[in-house]
């Protein structure tokens, strides 16, 4: 494996994985087909824990170290909220939309108003968003341990906080959004809801790794599929999936990364196809300018945090798109704009070579470019953006392998 070092010893994958992948022997099977994390770097790195490659040893070691705290870990269900939604069922998910807050000139506050960019702590008073991001993150990491170590101990976590989440009847999510970002005095939840899943794609494909494992049957197999056929009608189907799916800015990208996903995961290859290639000018068009810019995350008052997040969105569509043979990485929408060129607009500002002058009323984070930099460099030029990465991190990028496994 060919890695630049820079100064500070941190190690930069430029050749993309995937292409390793005839020269891997796995001991896994073969038919695991995940759709974000590529098959082939989950090989390399099976490879190189077995084989104590040096290159790859820091890295191997600081994820697994990672994956055993986790084993400590409790698993969460929607049943811990102390809040019951407006259904009366706490089977359903709930959240309270996050930048809306009482009106002091109302003596119940009601209906609250909006303060974009400004998280209201009630948000916190209900769980259910931070279990369901925690699980999506905590499964993806177990079932990559899995898989490179044959630790069934992974494995064995992994499904019991999926069934906990998913499966039992006494804890599981009901496959909808209904009471997702309610606004209290105005609704009782809303498509915008339809954000908070949007890391769904990471549980995919912790089951597809599973299902090389005895440890997840095929009942544990059916429910799970069932789940998330009636989850995928709901946000196909519901109006606030088809409001979330017509939305213009972050949240119509992230609705396609979640609808493609779980089409992909259900066989349903047409409709991924289809959605795919349609955000070719429904997303990249409408949303790239051809200088990079994003109008629509500009707006806003964390202008930098929402740039990087409708980006982190597009890398991972055009992950995606590429299992159906449809290209988003290389598209420019007859405008001019880009994945390429919206990852290039961002990068002088991280670099603190020019100066962001748009509104960023939380801190100015550069971490949340790296993941961008490192598909960047796999996908279009890695001489170009590693030595942007240098720039930026100045050795000290906090690249970890699941970084590096798209």
């Amino acid at each position: 494996m060919h890695y630049i070092r820079t100064s500070a010893g941190i190690c930069i994958l430029i050749l993309s994985l995937s292409l390793l992948a005839v020269n891997i022997c796995s001991a896994q099977s073969s038919e695991i087909r995940t759709n974000i994390i590529k098959k082939s770097s989950l090989d390399f790195f099976k490879d190189a824990y077995v084989h104590g490659e040096k290159a790859s040893k820091k890295i191997i070691s600081d994820f697994l170290a990672e994956a055993d705290g986790l084993l400590k870990s409790a698993p969460h269900s929607v049943m811990e909220k102390s809040i019951i939604p407006p259904s009366g069922d706490k089977h359903d998910f709930m959240s309270m939309g996050p930048y809306w807050w009482p009106d002091p000139s109302k003596k119940d506050g009601l209906p609250y108003i909006r303060r974009d960019g400004e998280r209201n702590p009630e948000y916190y008073q209900i769980p259910d968003q931070e279990y369901f991001s925690t699980l999506m993150y905590n499964t993806q990491t177990l079932t990559v341990a899995f898989y490179i170590t044959g630790d069934s101990t992974y494995a064995i976590k992994a499904v019991e906080l999926i069934k906990v989440w998913f499966l039992n009847d006494e804890t599981k999510m009901n496959p909808n959004m209904q009471h997702a970002q309610y606004i209290p005095g105005i609704n009782t939840g809303r498509g915008i809801g339809l954000i908070e899943t949007s890391g769904i794609f990471r549980v995919l494909d912790a089951v597809q790794i599973l299902r090389s494992s005895a440890l997840w049957s095929r009942e544990d197999d059916k429910k799970f599929v069932n789940w998330m056929e009636s989850y995928f009608t709901w946000i196909t189907t519901h109006p606030y999936g088809i409001d979330e799916s017509k939305e213009k800015n972050n949240h119509g990208t992230w609705y396609d990364v979640q609808a493609g996903s779980l089409a992909l995961f259900l066989g349903k290859t047409d409709f991924a196809k289809r959605r795919f290639e349609d955000a070719k000018a429904k997303r990249i068009g409408a949303q790239i300018e051809p200088n990079g810019e994003q109008p629509l995350e500009l707006a806003r008052t964390k202008s930098w945090s929402y740039c990087n997040m409708n980006l982190t969105a597009f890398i991972h569509l055009a992950l995606l798109a590429e299992t159906v043979n449809v290209d988003l990485w290389n598209y420019q929408s007859e405008r001019g704009g880009s994945i390429r060129k919206a990852v290039n607009f961002l990068l002088p500002f991280a670099a603190g070579t020019d100066k962001w002058k748009h509104q960023q009323i939380a801190e100015f984070h550069t971490d949340s470019i790296l993941h961008s930099l490192i598909l960047a460099a796999k996908k279009y030029d890695g001489k170009f953006y590693n030595n942007w990465m240098e720039e930026i991190f100045h050795g000290k990028a906090p690249i970890t392998l699941i970084n590096l496994l798209n």
